[in-house]
């Protein structure tokens, strides 16, 4: 008889099935960043986030052999414990000048570079205001971190300007009475993520904006200008993850927030090396003030083996690689270009603004069944479901790469018409 607490994981799993939100492990035999071959199949993967080819090119493959094979392949140690060194301290200085900021960080992936820089900078008294769309790595961390969270409907900035202007003025009015906020309907109802929690008082505190400059499901932009006189007038720190645009987009690969010195979008921003830079990894740039904060409150941080010295030297050889890839960059805004064209063309509820496709099908099980139709036909795409989007908004998501040649996305295109119209 199996044990009461298997029992009642086989239940959950039964339930998730159920309800057409089952996830199953691909393992392909053999995947690059065009193609992977899955059960004997050959298909056209637009499933991969090597968005400039980089993890196949050979070349830069042998100079990350080189690096291992010449560097340490483990830190040993925390950072704090003499696990960071004077070559990765190098790098992180390297990426740090590269993105015009004073300091950068390493960690292993993603969603731990979100998780510490949430919840080893925000506490108790804070008030976070949080695209409804924000990844799960920071929208898991917001419960962590006690602060207060207030969401605004995605990607609509004016509705955020005025919720921090609602905000500021209860700030004002409390500050001037010195009585605590009045109990009554919140700014916002916060993400099934985070717990529902009473405003704590405002003091002098400063508003904090979490958000996305390429939101990795829908595809959408974020206006860095409309972001930046935001934070401006309302005085707001701004985190914002470009996961999705580091490497992809901007002079260099840069991302979306860099070049704008004078009015700046973002205090801190999020990138990774495991998706348009073709390595692994992530980084966090930053004022030094908050490396420092991360080094003393972010447990992620904190209490993690360091990454080792041959990735450091990677990433040194990797920075002038990456920021040399302008044609790279402007294959991928084509071929983004043609496939989202080609889509929205025929009629289709096509979403994104750059390399990240995403076709609206709102119900979970129709998205899953798109998905598998498209995968018999030879083309390997996401179906993205909750919770990774909200409940009835379910999508077939595309990830444009610049390896992807013009037959390529005419076949994704065709595939899409033909597994639509046909039953």
């Amino acid at each position: 008889m199996a044990h009461p607490f298997l029992h009642r994981l086989t239940l959950r799993l039964d339930a998730q099935r159920a309800a057409g939100l089952d996830r199953t492990v691909m393992t392909p035999e053999t995947r690059t960043t065009r193609h992977v071959i899955l059960d004997g199949q050959r298909l056209c993967n637009f499933a991969s986030n090597d968005y400039l080819g980089l993890a196949d090119d050979a070349a830069w493959r042998a100079e990350v052999a080189d690096c291992f094979a010449r560097h340490s392949a483990s830190g040993t140690a925390s950072r704090l414990a003499a696990g960071h060194s004077a070559l990765v301290a190098e790098a992180e200085a390297a990426w740090a000048e590269h993105f015009g900021y004073e300091s950068c960080l390493f960690l292993p992936s993603g969603y731990q570079a979100n998780l510490a820089v949430v919840t080893g900078l925000l506490h108790t008294g804070d008030t976070l205001f949080i695209d409804r769309r924000i990844h799960a790595s920071m929208a898991r961390a917001v419960p962590l971190c006690g602060a207060h969270p207030v969401t605004y409907p995605h990607g609509d900035l004016a509705r955020l300007d005025r919720r921090l202007t609602a905000w500021r003025h209860e700030t004002t009015a409390e500050t001037a009475s010195a009585a605590p906020l009045t109990e009554g309907a919140p700014l916002s109802s916060p993400p099934a993520t985070c717990p529902t929690a009473s405003p704590p008082p405002h003091g002098d505190a400063s508003p904090v904006i979490l958000t996305e400059s390429l939101f990795s499901m829908d595809g959408t932009v974020t206006s860095m200008d409309a972001l930046a006189t935001l934070r401006s007038r309302h005085g707001a720190f701004v985190i914002l993850d470009e996961a999705h645009a580091c490497g992809a987009l901007g002079q260099g690969g840069r991302g979306l927030a860099w070049g704008q010195t004078e009015n700046a979008p973002a205090d801190v921003v999020v990138g990774t090396l495991g998706k348009g830079p073709g390595f692994f990894g992530a980084f966090v740039l930053m004022p030094r003030i908050v490396r420092e904060a991360l080094e003393n409150f972010a447990s992620a941080v904190m209490h993690s083996t360091a990454l080792p010295e041959a990735h450091a030297a990677a990433v040194l050889r990797l920075l002038p690689r990456m920021a040399g890839m302008d044609d790279a960059r402007a294959r991928l805004a084509r071929n983004a270009r043609a496939l989202r064209e080609g889509l929205a063309g025929s009629g289709l509820p096509v979403h994104g603004d750059a390399h990240i496709i995403c076709l609206e099908t709102g119900d979970e099980a129709q998205a899953t069944q798109l998905a598998r139709r498209l995968r018999t036909q030879g083309v390997l795409a996401l179906s993205a479901r909750h919770p990774t989007v909200p409940h009835g908004h379910a999508i077939v998501r595309f990830s444009v790469t610049a390896a992807h040649t013009d037959d390529d996305i005419t076949y994704c295109k065709e595939t899409v018409h033909t597994c639509l119209h046909t039953r």
